[in-house]
């Protein structure tokens, strides 16, 4: 815990000696804390089983239950249970409350350093007032007021129904873009009903409800979106491989995290049942240990699979998959 947070913790420091004022970086701070969470949620399932289990099996409360024909594998259903509601709570606070805290945070700090965002790099924001997801593959220069390649996709009912293609869009003022070079498609239950081309000295005027500074200050991390969001962009990126690897990585990595929480109730039980001296000094060493091998080898798959050395599933989902076969032979081998 202090590790993640420290990393928030050292940069902000920075920003305030650079002048940023005191409260605005506690409300940063404060923003920050649920992405913290989320890596902490499964250490802190992890401490309270070895400790738990270490105190039940030197008070010979396992031995009791041996003696009463309960087995094991009935003790650990409602440790898997707990295990469970963790990791859904986990994925709970990564797929709603993360990217909105985060992108606040993003917000509240350009605000006070006064920054001027601009990028070249593929990003995606949301316009909840037209119910529109926008695509910007070209980056955006807040500077001059525009956005380049841009796909705008508007819903109605949950689906999309008109999707705009542009070479580059001009804020106008107010909430009107103006798109150059591009095409309009109305979307039927079959497919694209009827398109609308228009060239380069001909535009199209859209409602997007947000200023260049605000799109600027909106723009996306793969920690700032959705699980469902981030599957959208992955779909706008079949162009750039490279992106593409990372942005897959980062999708299943938001299920991966918050299930190691299973993987380290499922791991932690069989170790602390076994006797022990020590008590709570072994059960904290064996949640230090277990967590540094599983990070150790999450980030090396992670790397191997951005490079394309793995399949992105295999990367951010293996050394779940790894736990849970390591789980399951330690119980086993506990329940003899």
């Amino acid at each position: 815990s202090l590790f993640f947070a420290g990393q928030n913790l050292l940069k902000l420091t920075s920003q305030v000696l650079q002048g940023m004022p005191v409260l605005k970086a506690v409300e940063i701070v404060a923003l920050t804390l649920p992405s913290v969470v989320v890596y902490t949620l499964p250490m802190s399932a992890l401490l309270a089983v070895l400790v738990g289990f270490s105190r039940f099996s030197s008070d010979s409360e396992m031995t009791a239950l041996y003696a009463c024909g309960v087995s094991l594998y009935r003790t650990i259903v409602p440790v898997i249970c707990f295990g469970i509601i963790i990791s859904g709570l986990g994925f709970f606070f990564s797929d709603y409350i993360v990217p909105k805290s985060n992108q606040a945070a993003r917000r509240v700090q350009a605000q006070v350093m006064k920054e001027q965002l601009s990028t070249n790099r593929p990003f995606v924001f949301i316009d909840k007032d037209t119910d529109s997801t926008i695509y910007v593959r070209g980056g955006l220069n807040a500077k001059q007021h525009t956005m380049r390649e841009v796909t705008i996709v508007r819903y109605r009912k949950g689906l999309p129904n008109v999707v705009f293609q542009a070479k580059r869009a001009e804020w106008e003022g107010g909430d009107v873009w103006k798109l150059y070079n591009g095409s309009a498609y109305l979307l039927g239950e079959s497919g694209v009903s009827s398109t609308v081309d228009f060239g380069e000295w001909e535009t199209k005027e859209v409602r997007i409800n947000q200023t260049p500074e605000q799109v600027a200050m909106n723009l996306m991390n793969p920690e700032d979106m959705s699980f469902a969001q981030l599957r959208r962009y992955i779909g706008e990126l079949s162009s750039d491989e490279e992106k593409l690897l990372t942005m897959k990585v980062s999708l299943y990595n938001k299920i991966a995290i918050p299930m190691t929480a299973l993987i380290f109730v499922l791991i932690g039980t069989p170790l602390a049942i076994r006797p022990a001296r020590g008590g709570t000094s072994v059960g904290i060493g064996l949640s230090i240990l277990i967590i540094f091998a599983y990070w150790f080898i999450w980030h090396f798959s992670c790397a191997l699979a951005n490079q394309g050395s793995l399949n992105p599933i295999i990367g951010a989902l293996g050394p779940d998959i790894l736990g849970v076969v390591l789980g399951g032979i330690l119980i086993i081998r506990a329940a003899k």
